[in-house]
């Protein structure tokens, strides 16, 4: 049976019972299929509340197990040995390597140089603190991130990328490395520096690891040096800690002569052939100079810059000149434009090509005009 549903200009539409039907159903498909899964889902999510406590214990332990894995497999691939933590003040690594920078070096197919680190909060089996001086791109902030890692990694129980490692337990782990500011509350790159430096000369003790790069790099050089050199002598007077101090300022090499429990590292560097050579290797005693200018032309400074560099540098370090008696003139003479040459008489070419009318020749005329010129150049 037919049901009239709709009359149009040019034709008409029925309907069927069977097909009300199923125009109904399907309609409700939608709902129906709405109402099952709201049901499914809140049968999964009772099951799932009710096995809570389970699932969070196993993925607890599957967690542990990944890290323990993972670290296991790479002790083995990086040839890591197991650190003796114990109660003293003592921080001994030898051969240390920061796992992230050897990793990197050896993708690129370069040799990785470890070094040895030995501090001592006592006094006893090394140095307190040590002042860590060499050029830019010497290696001090990898060295000062290196034994702040194996740190980490010791008390974490995991072996550590060195040749042994001791580590008297450390009880916090102090870090004042990089720059940045906060402009959203008005502080500077220095402001930033000493806020970070006086929270760890007011918190760290003699059972802390400090870790300091280049204190006081942003402000005067007197004011910064100032400013060093009280922060290390309160680091091994009144904290008494374990600390590695990198830092440009050579002047500090002197404390090991004036404090008991100061020694000095250095990242070396060597020059050959005029470039400066990298050796990444640090060795007792200071740094003779920071190489800063030789830096300054491996990273593509022009070449008239770096040799005015050069030059202020050698009357700074005759002692000759201070830095407010450098007269201001000479600072861009390596880019004084060329003196005008001498006015020379022109010669017979030169008139001939200067009384050309080169617009109103014709042809046969230019022609003419080339055999002259080129006659006029024959000895």
């Amino acid at each position: 049976t037919f049901i009239h549903r709709q009359t149009l200009a040019n034709q008409v539409r029925f309907t069927t019972v069977e097909l009300a039907d199923l125009d109904a159903r399907i309609a409700q498909a939608a709902e129906r299929a709405l109402a099952m899964e709201v049901a499914a889902f809140e049968d999964w999510r009772a099951e799932a509340c009710r096995l809570a406590e389970p699932i969070q214990l196993a993925a607890e332990a599957l967690a542990k197990l990944d890290v323990a894995a993972a670290l296991a497999e790479w002790a083995e691939d990086s040839g890591a040995v197991r650190p003796m933590v114990d109660k003293s003040l003592v921080f001994e690594a030898k051969a240390a390597r920061h796992p992230v920078v050897e990793a990197a070096v050896k993708r690129a197919g370069d040799p990785y140089t470890p070094n040895d680190c030995c501090l001592d909060a006592a006094g006893e089996a090394g140095a307190r603190l040590s002042i860590v001086t060499g050029p830019n791109m010497a290696g001090k902030s990898t060295f000062l991130r290196q034994n702040a890692l194996l740190a980490i990694l010791a008390q974490s129980g995991c072996y550590v990328p060195a040749k042994s490692l001791r580590l008297g337990v450390v009880d916090r782990l102090f870090s004042r490395v990089g720059a940045g500011d906060d402009l959203a509350r008005g502080r500077s790159t220095f402001m930033m520096e000493m806020v970070e430096t006086a929270a760890i000369l007011t918190q760290a003790s003699p059972r802390s690891l400090v870790i300091l790069d280049e204190i006081g790099r942003g402000t005067a050089t007197y004011d910064g040096l100032a400013i060093a050199w009280a922060c290390a002598e309160a680091l091994h007077d009144t904290n008494r800690c374990r600390a590695l101090f990198a830092t440009h300022y050579h002047e500090l090499a002197t404390l090991e002569t004036r404090l008991a429990h100061v020694s000095n590292l250095s990242l070396r560097a060597k020059e050959w052939n005029g470039d400066l050579v990298f050796l990444h290797e640090a060795a007792a005693g200071p740094a003779d100079r920071s190489y800063g200018v030789q830096v300054a032309k491996l990273a593509g400074v022009p070449p008239a810059v770096v040799a005015r560099a050069k030059e202020v540098l050698d009357r700074l370090e005759s002692k000759t000149e201070s830095p407010a008696r450098l007269d201001d003139l000479p600072l861009f003479a390596a880019f004084a434009p060329a003196s005008a040459p001498a006015q020379v008489a022109p010669s017979r070419t030169d008139a001939a090509l200067q009384d050309l009318d080169v617009d109103g020749m014709s042809p046969r005329e230019a022609l003419d005009a080339l055999y002259r010129l080129k006659a006029l150049l024959k000895p």
